[in-house]
């Protein structure tokens, strides 16, 4: 006769493996006796909750867990994850040295550790972490994602575009990757294909409100009014400001005093329409979504 809360346990990690976190804690919900402490009930809801963004509940759960059973890597690096998302960064450092300290070579302990070293501008030793993990993973999306995130804070946005893009290969349908190759191409020239990435991260990750609003400033981006602005949006503006005022009086000074007029009236039009199209354009795409 089959065990109806083993049944339960692998209901729980065939919804989380699937992507639906709140189904799991549904099924964990209705777990009795010995089953409600076994090592499978905290890691499962552990990883339910930080999966939803309850991070504080899934760390007391994961420490519960590691009192009643010692350490597990797995429940390491959840908690580390949780952690690290709560911004308790030498804790979730903790967490995953003690976890790696069981299992060296394990792939998530690295990232999540690299993750960690991200969370605190250490860009380097994030990048060692990564390149370590890859040795053991060399296929893995999440080695290309953190790849790119780590090419992204070292300000190196090509590397982040062909990492991001080799994390779409290993998973076309991942909402990280997409995210991190729409900002990639948005960052290397790109729009059209930044947006097409950005909203669809999106559309998957509703409740996330900083990748919406990452798409809604792409299409803003790619709308035909925004156009004539394209060219200057990776320049400091007080380069262009300067630039522009010394072809005026360069103009001038070589007797060229109409031309130097028409420029300068060019450029007021210029920046006036720098200064009305954006909001214009910003407020018919909220209210397009709603927002």
């Amino acid at each position: 006769m089959n065990d109806p809360s083993d049944a339960r346990l692998r209901m729980a990690a065939h919804w989380l493996q699937i992507g639906h976190p709140e189904r799991a804690l549904d099924e964990l919900q209705g777990l009795w006796g010995d089953a409600a402490v076994d090592y499978r009930a905290y890691l499962f809801r552990g990883a339910a909750l930080h999966a939803t963004d309850r991070n504080a509940e899934a760390v007391d759960v994961l420490r519960d867990g590691l009192a009643q059973h010692g350490p597990f890597p797995a429940m390491l690096h959840i908690l580390g994850a949780a952690l690290r998302s709560e911004g308790r960064l030498p804790e979730a450092e903790a967490a995953f040295l003690q976890g790696l300290s069981l299992d060296p070579n394990e792939p998530d302990l690295l990232l999540g550790y690299a993750h960690v070293c991200l969370a605190a501008g250490q860009a380097q030793k994030a990048s060692a972490l990564v390149e370590r993990a890859a040795s053991h993973a060399p296929e893995s999306v999440a080695v290309s994602a953190a790849r790119a995130q780590v090419a992204f804070a070292l300000g190196k946005d090509r590397d982040m575009h062909r990492h991001s893009t080799e994390a779409l290969a290993h998973d076309p349908e991942d909402p990280n990757a997409r995210a991190l190759h729409g900002t990639a191409s948005m960052l290397t020239g790109d729009p059209r294909s930044g947006y097409t990435s950005l909203a669809s991260a999106a559309a998957s990750q509703p409740g996330d409100a900083d990748l919406r609003a990452a798409a809604r400033q792409a299409k803003l981006f790619n709308h035909p009014l925004m156009l004539p602005l394209r060219p200057f949006t990776r320049v400091n503006p007080m380069i262009v400001w300067i630039g522009a005022v010394a072809v005026i009086y360069g103009l001038r000074a070589v007797g060229l005093a109409p031309l130097s007029f028409a420029f300068a009236m060019i450029w007021l039009a210029f920046c006036v329409y720098s200064w009305v199209a954006p909001p214009l354009v910003r407020r018919w795409i909220n209210r397009k979504w709603g927002s």
